[in-house]
């Protein structure tokens, strides 16, 4: 496997390289001192994995790895962050397939890379493709959620902007509507009749979530009362932005949570395949037919079973987790909780799951 480190700073660089030569990983190190640089290496050959560092004078990470999608799109693509660097990283949150804090311990950058690695050869698994193969006809990827969030990238986006994108289909807007006016969301005593009531009362980024919700849970699907599911996967949406208040991708949360049993619109695996792998990474797939970010689609993978997850900290799948567990008073995997730390923040997160599931069912 062909891994290129990207860093401005020389000595960084060789500490990464001297490090990595330690742990005896079977890897081809390339290193690169500026974006330029590391460009000029995909024209001498293939590369698997790119880590990059965000802030670095001329092209910074974002931007690089903004080009290397472009350039090489099966390249995995990893950026690495100080805590100061949270609003220039927002700009890389589609782009980047991993984040990793700054300083980053040595076993936890390789594992990040391994486990990213392995979910692209899970979700390789020829058994996922048949299984998935034996739909007449793939879920319909959500088109009206993809232009909505392409117009929220602006920040001078606004309620007229949204009502436009809604209006060109109707059945959409009721849709939005009807859970707008659901228990989801506190009453003011007013029901909500139009989009720029909706984006006041519960914002701009919430009624995208909707609109995810209404396409993909708005399709028929053999044996599944898709009715429920949606409720279950609005609520675990909702969780999920909780448990995630004030990271950097408590938005993506909110979206993984919303996506986390979109594989039990599938058929479900039977025989050898069903000990491979079961909805989680049906759903996964799909997420990636669709294109989604790879964060979004590693979160719904590994959301039954977060330890796979290739961050060993508390990352995205673990948020999806508690929050779908929460949602379903399914069991949360202790063992996980404790091991990254957060056992403390569980009874808290129950409350607010409490919560919410309470004013849904008034």
């Amino acid at each position: 496997m062909r891994v290129l480190f990207v860093d401005d700073e020389r000595r960084v660089l060789v500490g990464l390289e001297r490090m990595l030569f330690g742990l005896n990983r079977d890897w081809e190190i390339l290193l690169a001192d500026s974006g330029e640089a590391a460009l000029a290496e995909f024209d001498r050959g293939p590369i698997d994995v790119v880590v990059t560092d965000m802030r670095m004078p001329g092209m910074d990470g974002a931007e690089l790895l903004k080009r290397v999608q472009q350039k090489s799109p099966s390249t995995l693509r990893m950026l690495l962050s100080g805590h100061t660097e949270t609003q220039a990283a927002m700009r890389a949150l589609n782009i980047a397939q991993q984040f990793l804090s700054k300083p980053c311990e040595p076993q936890l950058l390789v594992d990040t890379i391994e486990g990213a690695v392995a979910l692209r050869k899970l979700l390789a698994d020829p058994a996922i493709g048949e299984v998935v193969g034996r739909m007449k006809r793939l879920p319909a990827a959500p088109h009206v959620f993809a232009k909505l969030n392409q117009a929220l990238q602006d920040p001078n986006c606004d309620a007229r902007q949204i009502g436009a994108i809604l209006a060109e289909d109707p059945a959409m807007t009721a849709k939005v509507l009807h859970m707008a006016n659901s228990a989801f969301f506190p009453s003011t005593g007013r029901a909500v009749t139009d989009l720029k009531t909706a984006v006041s009362r519960i914002g701009s980024t919430m009624i995208r979530n909707l609109v995810l919700a209404a396409e993909v849970f708005g399709q028929e699907a053999g044996g599944v009362d898709v009715e429920v599911l949606q409720r279950q996967a609005l609520l675990t949406s909702l969780i999920a932005a909780r448990v995630a208040a004030g990271r950097p991708d408590a938005d993506q949360a909110g979206i993984a949570g919303l996506l986390a049993n979109v594989g039990r619109l599938l058929p479900q695996p039977e025989g050898d395949a069903a000990q491979r792998f079961g909805h989680a990474e049906l759903g996964a797939y799909l997420l990636g037919v669709w294109g989604l970010p790879m964060a979004i689609v590693e979160a719904v993978a590994h959301h039954r079973q977060p330890q796979r997850a290739s961050q060993r900290e508390f990352g995205l799948a673990g948020v999806v987790h508690v929050a779908a567990a929460l949602a379903t008073d399914d069991a949360v995997d202790l063992d996980y909780i404790e091991r990254v730390r957060m056992a403390d923040r569980l009874d808290d997160w129950r409350d607010k799951a409490g919560r919410i599931r309470e004013s849904s069912s008034d």
